[in-house]
């Protein structure tokens, strides 16, 4: 079983690069942010955490996260969102050690992807076999966004320039796949790149 990791700044088109894998290549695919809101749910391994240091964003016992009063809390101080960063990025590092394990045993699964755009910072280069770096030019990340969120060209060039560098990435990377042109570009190098590693 190969362990691939996927990065890549935001409107580089990683959605896209996962639909493929899991489609074609019958790739089990673990999506981080999906994942850890998913832990934060009742009952899970973070919500506790959180309720134990969060408390004012639990309306309730035991109802769910207000994620609203969550995110305006920690982006208006940086020390709790990095309290909260704390307890949930281990937990989902775990949950996907545990994951990969019971995929090993079954010997069913032969490509096992994790998706997260800080992959490389949070440490996951100890866990894949090849992180492979998602990439695509400035401009078509800017209409991606501008199209698919509705953002300004102004609100979707800002966050793009306050993400890591395409040469940090690049460094950091084992694979890029460049999605700035047409999917089908995109698909013949991923073809190219699963070939290798078979």
């Amino acid at each position: 079983m190969k362990i691939i990791g996927i990065t890549g700044g935001v409107g580089a088109g990683k959605s896209r690069v996962l639909y493929l894998l899991e489609k074609e290549f019958n790739a089990y695919i673990v999506e981080a942010d999906l994942l850890a809101k998913n832990l934060m749910k009742p009952g899970k391994r973070v919500y506790n955490k959180i309720a134990e240091n969060f408390p004012e964003v639990i309306p309730s016992e035991g109802a769910e996260i207000d994620r609203m009063s969550l995110a305006s809390l920690v982006y208006a101080d940086k020390s709790k969102l990095k309290l909260l960063n704390s307890l949930v990025h281990p937990a989902v590092k775990e949950w996907i050690r545990e994951d990969i394990e019971k995929h090993r045993q079954d010997k069913k699964c032969k490509l096992y992807i994790i998706e997260a755009a800080l992959l490389i910072q949070d440490g996951y280069k100890e866990i894949c076999d090849e992180i492979w770096y998602v990439r695509a030019e400035t401009e078509t990340r800017v209409k991606r966004l501008m199209e698919s969120r509705n953002y300004s060209r102004e609100k979707a060039y800002s966050i793009i320039t306050n993400q890591p560098s395409d040469d940090y990435f690049v460094k950091n990377s084992d694979r890029v796949i460049d999605n700035s042109g047409d999917f089908i570009q995109t698909n013949e190098q991923i073809t190219n790149i699963i070939s290798l590693l078979e």
